[in-house]
């Protein structure tokens, strides 16, 4: 292999390399969601602000469950079997040590 076809073959190489870029480029920018949500507004903000619109509906579901009395029960209860497990497991993962 000559110096001249090594040259032309690195050329070829680094065009091609460049037309994959641009086509990925296309690709990546047609499967945003900003852009798949463009035409309805809302759904757009909630793809932009997902970790609020997750919280503030945990917070309203969290509300609705606490007004019935049976379930206020039955999350404190949760809640709290929860903690003594994660207390356990903290407590286990010493004594594997």
């Amino acid at each position: 292999m000559n110096k001249t076809h090594l040259t032309a073959r690195r050329a070829a190489l680094i065009e091609q390399c460049a037309g994959q870029r641009v086509g990925l480029a296309y690709e990546l920018d047609a499967l945003r969601p900003s852009k798949a949500l463009a035409g309805n507004p809302l759904a757009g903000y909630v793809a932009a602000n997902r970790k609020l619109v997750l919280g503030a509906a945990g917070a309203v579901l969290g509300l609705v469950l606490m007004r019935r009395k049976r379930l206020a029960g039955v999350a404190t209860s949760a809640l709290s079997v929860w903690k003594m497990a994660r207390g356990a497991l903290g407590v286990v993962a010493q004594l594997r040590r």
